[in-house]
């Protein structure tokens, strides 16, 4: 059978067609040089004459039945290295336009098409995961919360006590501010005219005492100290521990160094495993939520009131927080606070937060139950908590549900900023608030209403050290937990 005549041009030739007419256009100096080589150019294109494909041979009807197959893929030239993917090492010439559809993962990522993104990022269990919990962890913003009737009315006092929103005028000492609006150093500041306070009430805003001028020096200070600082972090994108370090702990050692006589300090719990049973369970895969967090405030032993305190309660109870450390559970905890750099995930330090802050306020329900203390509607077990990302300082308030069930409520409302002067004095006034609240006692004067140790915490722990807990003295150490009652017939017998 007849070949059938070559359609396309041989590769060979095509190419010495192109060396040779790249010959010809060199000048003469150069081309005697290169004659040989176009010699040899020559006789290989006669040595290998134009080659037919061998399907050419077969039957033409199934030659031609082929005819109409896609063509394949030509083979890019790019080179890929192994640090790279292909859609990199091609995107010059064929980009592809990212968007929430498509993304990639990093070149050491373990995410793949087997795996889901969406299913690893804690930041997505966030809210589903925890409310369907055992037992629940309700997170949310507190403007459309639906809570129980019985503790609603008690939030809503706590709420407006504490929460940011209700800092709205009178928290810069009206001394400072001729120092603030003439200090160069600070650049552009938009100061609110109402954050200053009268000057007749400076005093009683900040809390200064007789020793007011000197007070004021090492307030205003500070508080210049931190915003420079705060900028730097921004500036130079810094890690949350730089945050920490820079921000978030001289910011709450000066509103416990105006508010308090050394009551609380603040304490990192960073490293810290929350002792199990206090923990909920995810209903799916039967395992417990566990999350730590950075900080929190701790009623100190250097206190002479706390240390006898602690040391009368040592014979009645194996822990008094929900830590599993060895100084730590030893120790009355309040308030909590979850640290992330400027560029960090708020949802995944909610997260976290809410699970620390609810095995907090189990630990307490716990307490309480041992000597008798009922957990009723207007029980004051309500705790505040912060959630820091860069500037922003997001207030939150967690509150355990009455019933016995260990659901627990985490409240949004509200952040203030480090972001500028105005705002570092606000967030001083609102920690000034929070910290007022934790050491309070049973009736505060000035219409604050009932403090944190005085209403709740302090009478709770005077009878454990009274040893009114005895009736479950023979129990302590294996008593299960107001959480872990409700987590015991639904996990562990599956």
């Amino acid at each position: 059978m007849a070949t059938p005549p070559n359609s396309q041009p041989s590769s060979i030739t095509e190419t010495n067609l192109r060396v040779e007419s790249w010959i010809t256009q060199l000048p003469p100096s150069l081309t005697s040089n290169l004659l040989p080589a176009k010699a040899a150019l020559a006789e290989s294109s006669q040595a290998f004459p134009t080659s037919t494909r061998k399907r050419a041979l077969s039957d033409p009807t199934m030659s031609m039945s082929r005819d109409n197959s896609p063509e394949k893929r030509q083979r890019l030239d790019d080179s890929v290295y192994p640090s790279q993917s292909v859609s990199t090492a091609g995107s010059s010439t064929h980009p592809l336009s990212l968007s929430r559809h498509n993304t990639f993962s990093p070149v050491n990522s373990r995410t793949g098409a087997s795996t889901p993104r969406r299913s690893n990022s804690p930041s997505r269990e966030t809210i589903a995961t925890l409310k369907d919990a055992v037992p629940p962890i309700i997170t949310e913003q507190y403007n459309g919360a639906r809570l129980p009737p019985g503790i609603r009315d008690t939030v809503k006092t706590v709420m407006r006590r504490l929460g940011p929103k209700q800092v709205v005028e009178g928290y810069i000492p009206y001394a400072l501010k001729g120092l603030i609006t003439s200090d160069a150093e600070l650049g552009e500041q938009d100061l609110d005219n109402r954050a200053f306070a009268e000057p007749a009430l400076h005093h009683a805003d900040i809390d200064l005492g007789t020793e007011s001028h000197a007070s004021l020096q090492y307030t205003w200070k500070k508080v210049k100290r931190i915003f420079q600082r705060a900028r730097t972090c921004k500036e130079c994108g810094c890690d949350e521990n730089t945050w920490s370090h820079d921000i978030i702990r001289p910011l709450v050692k000066l509103a416990l160094r105006l508010s308090t006589q050394g009551e609380l300090r603040i304490q990192s719990v960073q490293s810290q495993a929350i002792d199990p049973p206090y923990l909920s369970v995810d209903k799916v895969f039967k395992k417990r939520l566990d999350r730590k967090a950075d900080f929190t405030l701790l009623y100190t032993h250097e206190h002479p009131p706390f240390e006898g305190l602690y040391d009368r309660m040592r014979p009645y109870i194996s822990s008094v927080s929900h830590m599993s450390d060895t100084f730590t559970k030893m120790r009355a905890l309040f308030a909590g606070i979850e640290a992330k750099a400027a560029d960090g995930d708020k949802l995944e330090a909610e997260y976290q937060i809410s699970i620390w802050m609810a095995a907090s306020l189990r630990k307490k329900a716990e307490l309480a139950m041992l000597v008798g203390l009922p957990l009723t509607d207007s029980t004051l077990l309500i705790e505040p908590a912060f959630v820091v990302v860069g500037h922003e300082w997001y207030f939150y308030l967690a509150c355990l549900q009455p019933g016995g069930t260990g659901t627990v409520h985490i409240l949004a409302h509200e952040s203030c900023s480090t972001s500028s002067i105005d705002g570092i004095f606000r967030l001083l006034k609102v920690l000034r608030n929070v910290v007022e609240y934790g050491v309070g006692e049973a009736e505060d004067g000035g219409g604050d209403g009932v403090g944190y140790w005085g209403g709740f915490l302090g009478p709770t722990l005077e009878r454990i050290a009274h040893g009114e807990a005895n009736m479950a003295r023979g129990r302590l150490k294996s008593v299960a937990t107001v959480a872990d009652e409700e987590i015991r017939p639904r996990s562990e017998g599956v």
